[in-house]
């Protein structure tokens, strides 16, 4: 079971501004990576020109070869092998060298943009995810812990589990600032105290253990 976010307005809100500067940090680098990556882009109009030009030495050379007139012996095969040896040395090297520099461009682009978002914002997500996840939990397993105990009339049993485990797990400032006297609490049985700091430590709202329905009996009673 997972609960989002605490019962209690303090907590819950502490965990929706840490959400939300963990959105807005990672969305702030995703922008800054995408603002280089259109930046080395913009290099591409190098590769472009190049490629361009060398589609125009092409065309010029297509037109010398259609102005070449025929049935010349010798002389027109001599301009078509020139016109030839011109286009692949001039016009093809150049379209292939633009399109050789432009997936360079492209690839390098990607790369920058990876490497300058993807380490900061693994950074915070990484050790902050983990620690929401397992918050949230925490905090389902112990709202079903709660439900349990609520809905099957254990909620005596409960809270004596609970005010327990607050005094082997809260510090001892927690513990006696839930209770002036935690030992005796225990010893007279006097779990509300205890078990509502556990709760709240869990994020949960005390009053989701509803209280039982007997009187609490006497200490000298209590045998």
């Amino acid at each position: 079971m997972v609960k989002v976010y605490p019962d209690r307005a303090w907590p819950a809100f502490l965990r929706v501004v840490g959400d939300l500067s963990a959105v807005i940090w990672s969305a702030g680098w995703a922008v800054l990576g995408w603002l280089i990556y259109k930046t080395v882009m913009g290099l591409e109009v190098i590769a472009d020109g190049i490629a361009n030009t060398g589609k125009t030495f092409n065309d010029w050379i297509d037109a010398f070869r259609h102005a070449i007139p025929g049935g010349i012996p010798y002389l027109t095969q001599f301009l078509l092998d020139t016109a030839n040896a011109l286009q692949k040395y001039s016009g093809d090297p150049l379209v292939q060298a633009g399109h050789n520099i432009h997936d360079a461009i492209f690839k390098l682009a990607i790369v920058l943009a990876l490497l300058v978002v993807v380490p900061p914002i693994l950074l915070v997500l990484l050790p902050y995810g983990t620690w929401r996840w397992r918050d949230m939990r925490e905090i389902g397993a112990a709202l079903a812990f709660v439900r349990i105990a609520s809905v099957t009339g254990r909620a005596d049993q409960a809270r004596a589990v609970l005010a327990f485990r607050a005094v082997t797990t809260l510090s001892f400032r927690q513990l006696m600032s839930a209770s002036p006297d935690p030992v005796g609490d225990l010893t007279e049985r006097r779990y509300e105290r205890l078990a509502s700091a556990m709760l709240k430590r869990a994020g949960l709202d005390p009053g989701r253990l509803a209280p039982s329905d007997l009187p609490e009996l006497p200490p000298h009673r209590r045998r």
